[in-house]
């Protein structure tokens, strides 16, 4: 018996984000904002321009981290962040 069986399987969905600009929430409770420029087997992560969004109450500040390594088993959940000026276009 043989399964066709992607060894890439969860990161392959990661490649179709590559450029975009995304939110990634890490294991210790960070929020980091930035493009994705290279992604690897193991869902590590290569954000460009970043920003990590420090919450508190209802209000929320910005510091620029520049380029971000982040390690695919501190990521606890992603997603792509869409402008809303692009949504009005």
């Amino acid at each position: 018996m043989s399964y066709n069986v992607n060894p890439l399987a969860g990161t392959a969905h990661l490649l179709d984000e590559l450029d975009k600009k995304l939110m990634v929430l890490l294991r210790d409770g960070r929020t980091l904002i930035g493009y994705l420029r290279c992604v690897d087997q193991f869902a590590n992560l290569v954000l460009h321009r970043t920003i990590e969004r420090i919450h508190v109450g209802k209000e929320y500040g910005d510091i620029p981290r520049g380029i971000f390594i982040v390690r695919g088993e501190n990521v606890v959940l992603l997603g792509e962040i869409v402008s809303i000026i692009k949504k009005l276009l």
